[in-house]
């Protein structure tokens, strides 16, 4: 019994010192001031449901408190988080973000050199004796296909990031793929 009043005792005493160490909120509706940068630039941000402009901000006053910051470029949602604004000229009001934009392309050569290019099971345009680069893909895996003038494909699956091209050869005169990178 009493080694369990002391394993009770230690419990508690851990309990008590981790609340202890959390960081209680900031006090809200006091002046702060805040710094966004965002890479790339140019970004529209919002703090609290209201629009601060482009990026970068620099040394903005708002209003402390617990809030929720929104970065949009290009009409994706890049950041969506709560975070805490300190009254007055905190160094934790500056913020950093390093974002990308959730697309990217496929360069895609083929042999032979006219084939009907397919995304996902989509028609997507045609190589005509040249390379094709589809833009705007969402990131992700991509099966890509050419269906060539000789009756035969082939196929592979593209792992497409954000910002990022991405090089396909595809070689329907044997059946076989490769992807380059």
């Amino acid at each position: 019994m009493k080694k369990l009043y002391i394993f009770a005792l230690m419990m508690a005493f851990l309990f008590s010192s981790v609340v202890a160490d959390e960081e209680d909120p900031p006090p809200r509706g006091k002046a702060a001031t805040i710094n966004i940068v965002t890479e790339p630039p140019n970004s529209d941000v919002f703090l609290g449901g209201e629009q601060l402009g482009k990026s970068p901000i620099k040394d903005m006053q708002v209003k402390s408190g617990r809030q929720t910051l929104v970065v949009i470029d290009q009409g994706f949602e890049l950041v969506n988080k709560r975070v805490n604004i300190w009254p007055g000229n905190d160094s934790r009001n500056n913020f950093d973000f390093s974002t990308k934009i959730p697309k990217g392309h496929i360069k895609v050569t083929t042999n032979p050199t006219r084939c009907l290019i397919f995304v996902d099971g989509e028609q997507s345009d045609k190589t005509d004796g040249a390379e094709l680069v589809i833009h705007n893909l969402d990131a992700g895996d991509h099966v890509v296909r050419a269906q060539c003038n000789n009756r035969r494909s082939a196929e592979a699956l593209v792992k497409v990031k954000g910002e990022e091209t991405v090089d396909v050869f595809l070689d329907a005169s044997t059946g076989s793929k490769k992807k380059k990178r």
